[in-house]
């Protein structure tokens, strides 16, 4: 494993800290309100994201928009993922809506890895020469 999975994975781990604690001070702020908590800790947590994973990780020297767009499109998905998988399990089996998140951010962190490692910062390869 190369230093920039490492970093990676490390920006993944801090960002789900990040992310889950403000959804439970969301949680606690607006009344149990999961669906507010998330979009409030999603727009955070996409944002630190990005910029950690961009200078750091990937070690882009400003910002690109291409990758940008594509980073943000990822969690435009993971968001949505997130957002059914609450539904389902707060709404509909009942589950605590912290425990619920916890489970729900298992499956949008892979979703969210494969995305950003083979789209939105996919570096190009340059040609061989013959």
């Amino acid at each position: 494993m190369g230093t920039q999975s490492i970093r990676f994975i490390f920006v993944g781990v801090l960002n789900t800290i990040v992310g889950f604690a403000f959804y439970a001070l969301f949680i606690h702020l607006l009344n149990n309100n999961y669906l507010l908590a998330l979009i409030f800790s999603h727009i955070i947590g996409v944002t630190h994201s990005f910029l950690w994973n961009n200078r750091w990780t990937f070690q882009q020297k400003g910002y690109n928009l291409d990758s940008a767009v594509k980073f943000f499109a990822v969690y435009v998905a993971t968001f949505a993922v997130n957002l059914f998988l609450l539904f389902l399990l707060v709404d509909t089996m009942e589950m605590n809506n912290l425990i619920a998140q916890a489970i729900a951010l298992l499956l949008t962190t892979v979703i969210s890895f494969f995305g950003h490692k083979y789209w939105s910062f996919r570096t190009k390869r340059k040609p061989q020469e013959v």
